[in-house]
C-alpha cells in the first residue's frame, strides 16, 4: 500500500515548478514579434512628398560647388553642404547640364562623365545599374540614424532610397549618348579631401 504522504510530496514537486511558468498562446507570441523593416515602403513614402522636393528646392549649381569642394572640403560642406554628425561625409545637392563626352558601361557601376562650362573637368555622374554608396540617403536631413532599430534597417533604407533613383533615372540613361546634352540632379558624398566627387543622381533629363 503506497503512503498518502509520499503520494502528496511527489505531486508538489510536479506542481511546484509549473507554478513559476506562464503559458501563452501561439497567436499571442507571434503578436510580441515585431514586423520586419520594410525598407521599400519606407523609401516610397518619403519619395514624392519628400525626397525629390527637397533636392529640386536645395540644389546648388555643381559649378559653384565643386570648386568650393576641392579648394576647402569644410568651408564648402558650411556653405552648401549637409552631415549627420561629425566624422560622417559631407554630402552636397547639386543640379547642372552639360554634354556628355563619355559612357562607361563596362562595368555594371556605369558612368557618364559631363562636361559643364566653367569647370575644368567633366562631372562625373552614376548611372548604375550598380550605384556606389548611400549618396541619396546621406543628402537627406531627414532621414537620420536615430530613426531606425539598428544599422541594418538604416542601411536598408539607404539601398531602398537608391533603387528609387535609379528607378527615375535608368530609362534616360540607357538612352543617353555621347554628344547628348543632359541635365542632372543629384548628391555628391565626400568623406575627405581629395576624394573623387561622383554624382549620384535623382533626376537625369536628355534635351530633345
Amino acid at each position: 500500500m503506497f503512503d498518502r504522504r509520499f503520494v502528496l510530496a511527489a505531486l508538489a514537486l510536479v506542481v511546484v515548478p509549473l507554478s513559476g511558468c506562464k503559458i501563452v498562446q501561439i497567436a499571442e507570441e507571434e503578436a510580441a514579434v515585431p514586423a520586419g523593416f520594410d525598407a521599400s515602403g519606407y523609401a516610397e513614402g518619403i519619395w514624392s512628398s519628400q525626397a525629390l522636393p527637397y533636392f529640386s528646392e536645395s540644389a546648388r549649381p555643381v559649378t559653384e560647388v565643386i570648386p568650393a569642394i576641392v579648394a576647402d572640403l569644410e568651408g564648402a560642406g558650411t556653405s552648401y553642404g549637409y552631415r549627420a554628425g561629425e566624422g560622417s561625409p559631407w554630402s552636397f545637392v547639386v543640379n547642372g547640364t552639360g554634354e556628355v563626352t563619355a559612357k562607361n558601361t563596362e562595368s555594371r557601376a556605369g558612368t557618364l562623365e559631363v562636361a559643364v562650362d566653367g569647370l575644368a573637368e567633366p562631372v562625373v555622374v552614376q548611372i548604375g545599374p550598380v550605384i556606389r554608396g548611400n549618396g541619396v540617403r546621406d543628402a537627406l536631413p531627414f532621414v537620420s540614424f536615430k530613426d531606425f532599430v539598428n544599422q541594418i534597417e538604416y542601411a536598408n533604407a539607404g539601398k531602398a532610397l537608391t533603387a528609387l533613383a535609379y528607378q527615375a533615372i535608368g530609362t534616360n540613361a540607357e538612352a543617353v549618348a555621347v554628344g547628348d546634352t543632359v541635365t542632372f540632379t543629384g548628391a555628391i558624398a565626400v568623406s575627405r579631401p581629395g576624394d573623387a566627387l561622383m554624382v549620384t543622381p535623382v533626376s537625369l533629363e536628355v534635351a530633345p
